[in-house]
C-alpha cells in the first residue's frame, strides 16, 4: 500500500512511503541516519546488519530488480534515488505497475523459467500466500523483523510488510471547509458536491472494491445510487482522483491515500471517517527464492524496515517501536483492520463476484492504464 519528498502515492506506495511506494505514496524520503539511530547498528535475522548486506549486494554485482505496486511511473522515483543514495554503487531498476498485472506478469516470468524480477511488494497479498504454498519464496527475516506485528507477516518469514498504507477521503481546502470536510461516507451525499466527486473505478482496483463492501454493508446498495445521483466521475488509477482534488478539479473524494499530517503548500486534505469502516493494509514484500541477486533483495528489504526509515512514515507506522504521528493513536483505536482487508483479498471468488455487481452498478472501466494517461 500506492518513500520521499513528496506523498505522491503506494502504492508503493507509502511508508518510506506511497503511498502508494511515492509509493508510498507512495514516496517518501528516506530520512537521513539520525545519531542516535547511528548509535544502535540493527541487524537481520542472520545477524547481517545493513553495511554487511551492502557488500555483499555489491559482489554480488550492485544490480536488484523490484516490482514495486503503484498506478503512476513517479510513484518509484523517490525510492530508487533514496536506495541508490544511501547504497553508492547499487542500480535499483524500480517497475511501478498495478499490483494485478506484476502478479500476472511475475506468473509468465515463473512459467518461462525466466525471473526477472527479484523482490516485489505489493496490494494483492493473497499472491504471497499463494507464492509460499508453492515454495517460490525465499525466507527471509529482515532488519526490524521482529518489530512487525505478527499480523502482517508470515511466521517463516517468506513474505513481510513493508509499510502501512490506507485508504479514506481526500479534499481541497480551497473548495472544502475543514468543517465540512467529507468524513463519513454518507457526507459524499450533501447537495454542495453534486458534480464535484472523482472517485476510483471499484471494479478496477481490489482497494476501492474493499471500500465499496464496507459501504455497501452499511448503508445498503441504494446508497451507490445515490452517489451516482449526486453526480461522480469514474476514473482509473487512486492516485488520479487525488491528483485531481489537488488541482481543483474536483472537491472531494474517497479510496485515495495522503498524508496524516498535511503539506501546508498544498490545497489536498486528507481525513480519516469519523464513525465508518476504512481501508489499511501493509503493502507486503517477498523476494524469490530463484531471484538473481539476493543479496540486494535482501539489502533493500531491510532498508525500507530500518528505523531512520520506518520511524518517519506518512500514516501509521509499520514498527510497534515507532509512535503514532502528532495528534494521531495506534492503529487498534480506529475502525480499521488490515486483516480483515488480506482475508477480503484471500476470498478470490467474493471479490470477482463483488466487482460483477460494481460494474453492473456503475458500468465497465473505462480508460487506458493510470501508468499510460
Amino acid at each position: 500500500m500506492k518513500l520521499l519528498p513528496s506523498f505522491r502515492m503506494t502504492f508503493l506506495a507509502a511508508a518510506l512511503a506511497a503511498s502508494t511506494l511515492g509509493l508510498v505514496a507512495h514516496a517518501q524520503q528516506a530520512p537521513a541516519t539520525s545519531p542516535a539511530a547511528a548509535a544502535t547498528v540493527e541487524r537481520d535475522g542472520n545477524g547481517q546488519s545493513l553495511n554487511d548486506l551492502y557488500q555483499a549486494a555489491l559482489k554480488e554485482g550492485g544490480a536488484l530488480t523490484v516490482y514495486a505496486g503503484g498506478d503512476e511511473v513517479t510513484q518509484g522515483f523517490g525510492i530508487k534515488a533514496g536506495f541508490e543514495r544511501q547504497f553508492p554503487g547499487m542500480k535499483l531498476n524500480l517497475i511501478v505497475d498495478l499490483s494485478k498485472y506484476h502478479d500476472a506478469r511475475i506468473e509468465e516470468e515463473l512459467l518461462r523459467k525466466d525471473l526477472e524480477v527479484d523482490l516485489a511488494h505489493l496490494q494483492t497479498l493473497h499472491d504471497f500466500d499463494n507464492w509460499a504454498a508453492r515454495g517460490l519464496l525465499l525466507p527471509y527475516k529482515p532488519i526490524g523483523w521482529d518489530q512487525i506485528p505478527v499480523a502482517y507477516k508470515d511466521p517463516a518469514g517468506r513474505f513481510t510488510g513493508l509499510f502501512m498504507l490506507t485508504f479514506a477521503n481526500s479534499y481541497n481546502k480551497n473548495y472544502v471547509s475543514a468543517e465540512n470536510a467529507p468524513r463519513d461516507y454518507a457526507d459524499f451525499l450533501k447537495p454542495e458536491f453534486k458534480n464535484r466527486i472523482v472517485i476510483t473505478y471499484p471494479n478496477d482496483d481490489d482497494a476501492v472494491l474493499y471500500v465499496f463492501d464496507k459501504i455497501i454493508q452499511k448503508y445498503g446498495i441504494g446508497f451507490i445510487d445515490q452517489l451516482k445521483g449526486n453526480g461522480v466521475q469514474w476514473v482509473r488509477g487512486t492516485q488520479t482522483p487525488r491528483d485531481a482534488v489537488e488541482a481543483g478539479k474536483y472537491a472531494i473524494s474517497t479510496g485515495t491515500s495522503g498524508s496524516f499530517i498535511p503539506v501546508e503548500s498544498s490545497s489536498l486534505r486528507f481525513v480519516l471517517p469519523k464513525n465508518d469502516p476504512f481501508l489499511t493494509w501493509a503493502q507486503t514484500g517477498a523476494l524469490f527464492k530463484d531471484a538473481k541477486h539476493p543479496a540486494a533483495a535482501k539489502l533493500y528489504m531491510s532498508w525500507m524496515l530500518s528505523l531512520p526509515v520506518a520511524s518517519n512514515p506518512r500514516q501509521f507506522p509499520i514498527r510497534k517501536d515507532v509512535q503514532p504521528l502528532p495528534g494521531f493513536k495506534t492503529i487498534d483505536q480506529y475502525n480499521t483492520s488490515p486483516e480483515d482487508f488480506h482475508a477480503f483479498m484471500s476470498d478470490r471468488a467474493r471479490v470477482e463476484r463483488l466487482k460483477s455487481l460494481m460494474e453492473r452498478l456503475i458500468g465497465p472501466v473505462q480508460g487506458i492504464s493510470p501508468l499510460k494517461d
